[in-house]
């Protein structure tokens, strides 16, 4: 059973949304820190309105996981599909949750426009409501620019794309929410624990397939084009063991495959950055 009111099935709701209102007064609310995209996503959501599931007192049996072969067998044919491509093109609007200290949430969206070259080149321009950033890889070295900032950090990076995401993540926590779409092997990092075909909807008025996977740590449902190209065209990722349940949502459109326009991997500061590898890396010139 699922309990949801406008206070969130809590009697102290209304007390947690004057505390919301004052915090944002005082401007004391506490960051929740998301994940990044390679220094392209990560964000946040107001709901006042939680669904929370009544837990039962009684510890149930572990069940095995449930299998929907006709869901391992759409996912398959949609990685199968991204990994055909060499050169392509997608653009995503992005909707992320911020957690504050009491619970509430705020929402945040992201505007993403995405151009690949397999094996390792990729340029990324994220226009949000938080940040605007432009992250550009070219094999050789991964560039990201602040341009509201004026600055840029830039790291040397002789590596291909799967490769670079693997070192941003072990070295510098910088993780990638939307990685598998620009990986040379798509869907490979995916470890679904259960997996569940829900039927046929539409995504900005495409027909598609809509899946729904659970994970040890996340659950994530996507909507595949029912079509002979079955990209991705809806995306959303639940942080369960995270404080509020974060989500991720993208809604993917314009996919397209061919050369991608010239210099488009290629990074050159503008007039006026200045330089600040911290960042990228957290550390300051001179400090280890």
């Amino acid at each position: 059973m699922l309990r949801c009111s406008e206070d969130g099935g809590n009697p102290d709701g209304m007390e947690n949304l004057a505390r919301l209102r004052r915090a944002f007064k005082e401007n004391k609310l506490m960051h929740f820190r998301a994940k990044a995209v390679s220094g392209v996503l990560a964000v946040l959501a107001l709901s006042l309105c939680v669904c929370l599931p009544v837990q039962a007192k009684e510890k149930k049996k572990p069940q095995a996981p449930d299998v929907d072969a006709r869901a391992v067998s759409l996912l398959e044919k949609s990685c199968h599909a991204l990994a055909a491509l060499n050169e392509y093109s997608f653009e995503a609007d992005v909707t992320l949750d911020k957690v504050y200290g009491d619970g509430s949430k705020v929402q945040a969206g992201r505007r993403m426009e995405v151009r690949v070259r397999r094996p390792g080149a990729f340029r990324i321009v994220t226009d949000g409501d938080d940040i605007q950033v432009l992250s550009v890889f070219d094999g050789k070295a991964f560039s990201l620019l602040l341009p509201d900032r004026k600055a840029y950090a830039q790291l040397p990076a002789a590596m291909d794309t799967d490769a670079l995401m693997d070192m941003l993540s072990a070295s510098y926590g910088i993780e990638s929410t939307l990685g598998d779409l620009i990986s040379n092997k798509p869907c490979d990092r995916l470890k679904p624990e259960s997996s569940y075909y829900v039927g046929k909807a539409k995504v900005a008025g495409t027909v598609c397939d809509q899946l729904f996977f659970l994970g040890k740590d996340v659950d994530w449902q996507i909507w595949l084009e029912d079509s002979a190209t079955p990209y991705p065209r809806k995306i959303v990722i639940t942080e369960k063991r995270q404080a509020g349940a974060p989500q991720f949502s993208a809604v993917l459109s314009n996919w397209k495959g061919g050369p991608q326009p010239a210099g488009s991997f290629e990074f050159e500061p503008p007039a006026g950055a200045v330089r600040d590898d911290a960042i990228i890396t957290g550390k300051q010139p001179g400090k280890q």
